[in-house]
């Protein structure tokens, strides 16, 4: 979700074209929209903060679809960035600690409304919507890219949902993704929030295809100039991803199909040299966002997309008014002191305490 978790890289550059005239909302614009052939093109602005989505972001992407919807002479939307280093580094979290700081819990209400609702209607729109990741791509990007029709990754593109080290779950639907992976790797993935291979992502249906960045500004004026297959149309570039996993499948594997508290007990006692590595970082992330996390993830195997971005709703309303949301983001991204003081410890943490965070009986009386 953050626009400081990221972990690095490089460029895109594309081809002129019309700028699309766009609503002038009374606010910064933080897309670029321009027609280009026989797309839509949808650029991501907000380089100061490496493409965090606000909610004007999201307004003005769901206007631009609304306002495209109906055009017969665009036949796909392209959704990509032009900042260096950054397709959508996630939410903007600092916003998001301001509306927390000051009980602004309505602004965070109609932020995940407004977002879950944004992913939802990408993965349904009525004309395709294609995705080119180059660069971070983090929580809310996420949410923009890996439910889309058509998934395109390079080597630049850092994927993940790191959501737990500031104190609230990897959502924007990630469950509905993850039920894709072998149980151990989407528990690895959601409750470390370690970056996902490009390979992994690539396997498990988090992506679609990996075309070198280099190639990536000629794919776009092949998207746009081509009415044809735009499977065809992308496969003329794509190859293999060769981007391999950091740690050992097999260890994952025996470690994280395991429940949550034997996954402690197992890295514990585990003479593998990455263990302690991991025990650590999982030791630094909300025991509560954990907990919640591993749950999450369970449900996940029953959930279509649309009832996991719901379920989702339901979660983060209930932790924005959870203390670990707001201590979080202060240890991670204003105080940057990394020593968050958790509200709970994990042998605080019985099944009472999770099952309240998936009925929104919070949200409903205290938030909206």
């Amino acid at each position: 979700m953050a626009p400081t978790w990221f972990f690095g890289h490089e460029r895109i550059i594309y081809s002129t074209a019309q700028v699309a005239p766009f609503v002038n909302f009374g606010v910064l614009v933080t897309i670029i929209t321009r027609f280009q052939g026989a797309a839509a093109v949808i650029t991501l602005n907000r380089p100061q903060c490496y493409n965090a989505i606000d909610l004007d972001t999201i307004s003005q992407i769901a206007a631009f679809l609304n306002e495209i919807r109906e055009n017969n002479l665009v036949k796909k939307i392209i959704i990509t960035s032009d900042h260096p280093k950054a397709f959508c580094a996630g939410g903007d979290i600092r916003a998001a600690y301001e509306a927390l700081k000051n009980t602004d819990l309505q602004h965070g209400v109609r932020f995940f409304e407004a977002e879950y609702q944004l992913v939802y209607n990408l993965s349904n729109y009525t004309k395709p919507v294609i995705s080119l990741v180059n660069g971070m791509c983090f929580g809310g990007g996420m949410g923009l890219s890996m439910h889309n029709q058509f998934r395109v990754i390079t080597e630049n593109a850092i994927l993940g949902m790191p959501e737990t080290i500031i104190g609230f779950f990897p959502d924007v639907g990630a469950s509905y993704r993850f039920s894709q992976f072998p149980r151990s790797f989407a528990n690895f993935y959601g409750l470390t929030g370690y970056n996902i291979p490009l390979s992994h992502a690539l396997k498990w249906n988090m992506a679609d295809y990996f075309v070198p960045a280099a190639l990536l500004q000629e794919l776009l004026a092949a998207l746009c100039m081509e009415n044809g297959d735009n499977h065809h149309i992308i496969e003329q570039f794509a190859c293999t991803a060769s981007e391999l996993p950091i740690f050992n499948e097999i260890f994952i594997e025996n470690i994280f199909s395991k429940t949550l508290p034997k996954i402690f007990d197992a890295l514990q006692n585990c003479d593998n040299p990455d263990s302690q590595k991991l025990l650590s970082d999982l030791q630094a992330r909300s025991p509560l966002s954990l907990a919640v996390t591993a749950k999450l993830i369970e449900i996940g195997q029953y959930l279509d997309l649309k009832k996991s971005l719901k379920l989702d709703e339901i979660l983060a309303k209930n932790f924005m008014i959870n203390p670990d949301l707001k201590e979080g983001i202060r240890a991670q991204v204003i105080d940057k002191d990394r020593q968050p003081q958790w509200h709970y410890k994990m042998a605080d943490i019985n099944e009472e305490i999770v099952r309240d965070f998936f009925i929104p009986t919070y949200s409903d009386c205290e938030v909206c």
